[in-house]
């Protein structure tokens, strides 16, 4: 080969490997070693982070999801104590008062989600008429457990009952965000910025690698297009006459 025929070749361009377009969504400027070896350790990290609760709301959602159809157990509350507390008369007169002096006498920080009265009323019994006492009814709920109080007004006793969730119902419990405290929300809404994080960090580390971003557009929109019309068919209508 002489010295001509060498130019020529080392004057051609050299094809450009497929997938060296760089990161579809990233900003030229940004896509550096430093910035891209950030995102995929942040992406790995936040994984790890969020593991085990992806764990448990992905199988929480699984239940809720078909405990109809495949007709799962273990999802409810049982019954685990009933008792009466004997109180003096007079000194509960409100559904406050209940909520107050079971919340004392229990030892229960967490405020309750229900407190009610219902009014006495008249009843037929054994051929008499018998005027029913005020009752009074509280309720205080944690993602584990449910107890409920009972008085009625001029008595001197309390009746308690307690419940307790299966693993399932406590998992679908926490899934739901029911009787539990700010703290546990807070940390629920870390978890939820880690998914959209890691969402949005998988498209953007996506973008680099050798698959057809046509063939993944059309996975995505065949995946919106079949939750619509699966929806579709329960989506409630109605249309006045």
């Amino acid at each position: 080969m002489d010295m001509r025929d060498e130019a020529i070749d080392l004057g051609k361009e050299k094809p450009k490997a497929r997938g060296a377009g760089g990161y579809l969504f990233i900003p030229k400027r940004l896509q550096t070693s430093a910035v891209i070896l950030w995102l995929r350790r942040m992406h790995a990290w936040t994984g790890i982070y969020g593991a085990l609760f992806f764990l448990c709301l992905g199988l929480s959602g699984f239940y809720l999801n078909h405990r109809a159809q495949l007709k799962i157990e273990g999802g409810r509350m049982r019954e685990v104590a009933s008792l009466s507390m004997v109180v003096e008369q007079g000194v509960i007169s409100t559904e406050e008062e209940l909520a107050a002096w079971v919340g004392e006498k229990l030892k229960i920080t967490t405020p309750p989600v229900k407190a009610r009265a219902r009014e006495g009323e008249r009843v037929a019994f054994d051929g008499r008429v018998a005027d029913q006492p005020k009752t009074l009814e509280a309720s205080f709920r944690s993602a584990n457990a449910l107890i409920e109080a009972s008085h009625e007004v001029g008595t001197n006793v309390v009746r308690l009952k307690r419940q307790d969730a299966s693993v399932i119902k406590l998992l679908t419990q926490l899934h739901k965000g029911a009787g539990v405290n700010k703290a546990y929300i807070l940390i629920v809404d870390s978890i939820a910025g880690a998914l959209i994080f890691m969402s949005l960090s998988g498209v953007l580390l996506w973008t680099r690698l050798h698959g057809s971003r046509i063939l993944a557009v059309g996975i995505m929109g065949a995946l919106v297009v079949a939750t619509m019309t699966a929806l579709s068919g329960s989506w409630l209508s109605w249309t006045l006459p």
